[in-house]
């Protein structure tokens, strides 16, 4: 038979591993270097290494927070419940001022797009999935309170 067969396994092997290490440099290479990337800090609002400005406190100069009748004492409603809003953008809307489904079906248009403009990488969220049609039918399921 072939006498050089430990040869042949043993150059198949390092050829392999040659060829993965050539592959992680040449995506290393492809993919930046390994930038240091930073996740999403709501304390410091930085985004990837961008520092943003802070969130507005007001939802509205000059407009009440809270509309007529919404219950301080209550417990927040859970705002993830709303099709496009998930903890992130919950998080968001908390320093906003905002945390029951009433204050987001008393929104105007002018509200609409104000709180487009304060979501920080999700602008237009709210106008575009319609927060305030499913925010009044999570009242109607949740009931009077």
């Amino acid at each position: 038979m072939f006498d050089g067969w430990l040869f042949l396994l043993t150059e198949i092997w390092v050829l392999l591993v040659l060829a993965g290490l050539l592959g992680l440099f040449c995506g290393w290479i492809i993919w930046g270097f390994g930038k240091n990337r930073r996740a999403f800090d709501p304390a410091d609002g930085a985004v990837a290494g961008k520092t943003l400005p802070p969130l507005e406190a007001e939802a509205m100069p000059g407009v009440a927070a809270l509309p007529p009748g919404v219950n301080l004492d209550a417990p927040p409603d859970d705002l993830r419940r709303i099709r496009g809003i998930g903890p992130k953008i919950e998080a968001q809307c908390h320093q906003l001022g905002i945390y029951s489904y009433a204050q987001i079906a008393a929104w105007t248009a002018n509200d609409i797009a104000h709180i487009d403009a304060q979501l920080r990488g999700f602008e237009g969220r709210a106008s575009r999935d319609d927060w305030v049609a499913e925010a009044k039918a999570l009242m109607g399921e949740k009931g009077p309170s």
